[in-house]
Formats: structure tokens, C-alpha cells, sequence
């Protein structure tokens, strides 16, 4: 009894020093910046998770209002949680909760809701565009001591005719809502649909791309589809039908081969049809077209086979990567520009061996955000700045209703011990107790109640036949 008592004492003891010395060396990090960044401004151009973790982390370390300003520049004020869209899109929980508004975040941050239209980076000047769609556009200039490029990416269509005017992308908030009010308005007129051709390319859906959006969202799309059609009694089941897309061999390349293996058969045991090997060609308001020639009839596709950086990326005068990237050295700063760092989806960030860059991923992403924040200060400071260096902890992936695949710490999970691991490891990441508990007791009613989708009716408001409508911003 006595060792345990002294046992405890001792990891009590060592505990509290840790977090003393967390404690301490935070603050010490604090003091040394003081005074430092009198009268300096830093510009951090995108409110994305990159951007918008470099933003906090410089207002942590800088907190001092006479220790320059932090400028946050988006054209919108609130943070899009991604992981959470094909749940949104699926009517799981309501899209309202997945945004985080950004513009009072901290008091130390400046947030300016503003179209960026240029960026000198020779001379650290920022141009944007302020005002409202009913506005004239009001130009202004900062003049920046450091520039973080947290731009982000836009879908890529690959110049495919047709998909940039009838496929829904799952980039943006308007894209999760626009699918939902797409499948229920498609459910609707296939109820009242009495001509069978009409009615199969109604009911048939088309997902485009095996990574983990694609995969997920057809997940969620493929169940939200079969669990709504109980509410319309001339639509039946074995009606709807769901297809996988995947131009690779293999789904989910990020995770192990008998985890792809293990979602591939979760989703066909659940009415998915999975064309490997397979790119589409082409696609109009009524049909999707795959390389060989073969049309389906689809009134429905959705696009998650391709990114690419902001197009602002391009028109900048520095080196880019082979996928459009701006390349940076290891500490994420633009070689010939000092001051000026890149992050994120738009940033080519080497890895150690400089033989691959970092995926473009939230987690990546986030940690990115906090180094270059910390390399900032450091320089402010005349000390060395570091390398940026992280392996991920795992992925997850959804691929349906209480079923999952996750790879965490180098050991595999599936069903729904990974559904629940994937609950449990985003709904902690959401910024914001608030949200957290709106998208708590979003599943709550949906595991006690379930979903309830809400009839759009034949003279709704929907996109009309190949023309879908996109998101202004």
C-alpha cells in the first residue's frame, strides 16, 4: 500500500511538472515576443484551417494589442468543417452546424471579409475587394511585414464537357444543401414519373472519385436515398440506383489495401455499384458519360475527382509544383521571398526526404498553421526558424450508417468501432462548444428518431435540368 501511495506522489509530482514547464515555457515564448512586433502587420490570406490556425496561433504569441496587427482576410466570415459535409449533404445533421464564424475568434485578430484580387509578394502588398453583391467593390491595399497564403483550393473538372454546368462538386457549404434538396426533389419527381426511362435516369446516382470524399459521400448519399424512399410509397428500393466511380485500381490509396478492401464491400452489401478503372468522359443534364462509350442515364453527379489551388495561385511570380502548387522550403516560407509563407491546399510543403510534399489535409493543414505562426514570431525575434515535420496520427473514413474504416497509430479498425472512433475524433475537432452541441444532439434525433427528409414538392425551387446553380462567392 505504501509503494502505491508513493507511486501516485510520484506521477502527481511529475505531472504537475510537466504542465509547469508547458506553462512556463508558453509564457516565456510570450514574453520574448513583447515589444517585438510593435507596429508590424501580419496578413493571413484565407480562413480555412490552415489559415485561420496561423491567425490564432499568432494572436496566442502575440497578445498584446500594441504588438502589431493580425489581419485575417475571406470573403467569408466562417470556417467550413469539411469532414462533416457529406453528413450534411445527407441530412444527418443540419449544414448550419458545421460553419464556425471566424470574424470574432479572437479580439486580437482583425478579420476583413474581402475578395482578394492580387498579391505582390516582392513587396508584401495585399489587394483586395470590399463590399457586398448590392455594393460598389471598394479596392484597398495592405502593406504586410509577413504574408501567410492560406488560399485554399477550388473542384477541378479537368475541362470534361459538361460537368462544370451539371455536376455538383463537395467543396462548399451551398454544395452539401444543393445536393439535399437534389435528392429529394429527384425522389419527388420520381414518384410522379410514369414513363420507366424517365423514370430509371431520376433515380439513378453517380458519384465520381475514390478517394475519401467521394467515398463517403456516396456512403451517405447511398443511405439517405434508401432510407427516404419509404416516404414516397411509388418509389421503391431496389429502384434507386447508386454508382461509385473511381479512376484507380483501389479506393481509399491513403489507407491500408484490406481497409479499401473492407469499404468496397461495405458499400456494395449496401446496393452500390463500383466501376474500377473507370473515368468519366462527359456529361449532360439527363446522362453521364464514361470512357468506352457506354451513356448511363443519370439526372444526378456528383463531383469529387479533382482540386486545384485558388486560381489567384497562378498569377503569382514564384515557383510552382507539378500540381499548381506554390513551392516553398521545409519551413514553408517562399525561397527569394522572406517573410512571405504558404500553407495549406496551395502550398508544395517538402517532407523530410524531400521526395514527396504533405498531402493536402485538414490535419496537415492545421498543424501547418500553428509552425508558420511560430516561425514568424521566431524571426521577429533573430532566431532560427525550423523545419516543418508531422506524421499524421491516422485517417478515417465513413462508409455508411455506423460503419467505418480507420487507421490510427498504425493499427487498423473497421464497422463500427471506426464509425464511432470517426464520431468521436471530429466531433472533438469542431471549433466551438456551441456547434459541438448542435451536431450532438443532431445525432442524437437521428438515432432515436431518425431522418425525417422534408418534401421539396413539384413546384419547390430546384435546379432545373443541367443547370445547377453555384455558390456566387
Amino acid at each position: 500500500m505504501a509503494f502505491l501511495k508513493e507511486l501516485v506522489y510520484a506521477g502527481s509530482a511529475l505531472t504537475l511538472g510537466y504542465l509547469g514547464w508547458k506553462v512556463f515555457s508558453g509564457t516565456a515564448a510570450i514574453v520574448r515576443s513583447m515589444g517585438r512586433a510593435r507596429g508590424k502587420i501580419f496578413v493571413v490570406i484565407g480562413a480555412g484551417f490552415a489559415g485561420l490556425a496561423a491567425a490564432c496561433e499568432l494572436a496566442r504569441l502575440l497578445p498584446d494589442f500594441d504588438n502589431g496587427r493580425i489581419l485575417l482576410i475571406d470573403k467569408d466570415n466562417f470556417l467550413l468543417f469539411t469532414p462533416m459535409l457529406s453528413e450534411a449533404a445527407a441530412g444527418e445533421i443540419d449544414a448550419r452546424h458545421i460553419v464556425h464564424p471566424v470574424d470574432h475568434v479572437s479580439k486580437r485578430i482583425q478579420f476583413v471579409a474581402a475578395t482578394v484580387t492580387g498579391i505582390d509578394i516582392g513587396r508584401k502588398v495585399v489587394r483586395v475587394s470590399r463590399g457586398s453583391a448590392e455594393s460598389k467593390p471598394v479596392p484597398e491595399e495592405f502593406q504586410a511585414d509577413g504574408i501567410v497564403i492560406a488560399l485554399g483550393s477550388i473542384t477541378d473538372f479537368h475541362d470534361i464537357p459538361g460537368l462544370a454546368e451539371t455536376a455538383i462538386p463537395m467543396k462548399k457549404l451551398w454544395d452539401a444543401t444543393s445536393l439535399y434538396r437534389r435528392v429529394l426533389a429527384r425522389l419527388e419527381q420520381a414518384s410522379l414519373e410514369e414513363d420507366p426511362e424517365r423514370r430509371k435516369a431520376l433515380l439513378t446516382f453517380v458519384v465520381a472519385g475514390g478517394g475519401f470524399s467521394g467515398v463517403e459521400t456516396m456512403a451517405a448519399l447511398n443511405d439517405f436515398l434508401r432510407e427516404s424512399s419509404h416516404e414516397y410509397p411509388a418509389v421503391a428500393r431496389k429502384d434507386i440506383r447508386t454508382i461509385l466511380i473511381n479512376p484507380d485500381d483501389r479506393l481509399l490509396h491513403e489507407l491500408t489495401p484490406d481497409l479499401a478492401a473492407y469499404a468496397e464491400t461495405a458499400l456494395k452489401k449496401r446496393g452500390v455499384e463500383i466501376r474500377m478503372n473507370t473515368r468519366v468522359s462527359g456529361a449532360t443534364g439527363s446522362s453521364v458519360g464514361v470512357q468506352g462509350g457506354e451513356c448511363i442515364p443519370a439526372r444526378t453527379l456528383v463531383w469529387t475527382a479533382g482540386v486545384k489551388p485558388n486560381p489567384l495561385v497562378e498569377k503569382l511570380d514564384c515557383e510552382k509544383g507539378k500540381h499548381g502548387r506554390i513551392k516553398v522550403d521545409a519551413c514553408c516560407e517562399i525561397r527569394g521571398c522572406p517573410g512571405v509563407w504558404v500553407i495549406g491546399d496551395c502550398a508544395e510543403i517538402p517532407q523530410a526526404d524531400e521526395k514527396k510534399s504533405y498531402a493536402p489535409t485538414a490535419q496537415n493543414a492545421t498543424r501547418e498553421g500553428k509552425h508558420v505562426a511560430r516561425n514568424m514570431v521566431a524571426a521577429l525575434r533573430g532566431e532560427k526558424v525550423t523545419p516543418f515535420r508531422y506524421t499524421p496520427v491516422g485517417e478515417l473514413a465513413l462508409v455508411g450508417r455506423r460503419s467505418g474504416v480507420a487507421r490510427l497509430y498504425g493499427h487498423n479498425f473497421s464497422g463500427v468501432v471506426a464509425w464511432a472512433m470517426w464520431r468521436a475524433t471530429y466531433l472533438a475537432k469542431m471549433p466551438g462548444a456551441g456547434q459541438k452541441l448542435r451536431i450532438g444532439a443532431d445525432w442524437l434525433l437521428d438515432l432515436l428518431f431518425g431522418r425525417t427528409p422534408f418534401p421539396v414538392g413539384p413546384g419547390a425551387s430546384i435546379p432545373e435540368e443541367g443547370k445547377l446553380e453555384n455558390d456566387a462567392g
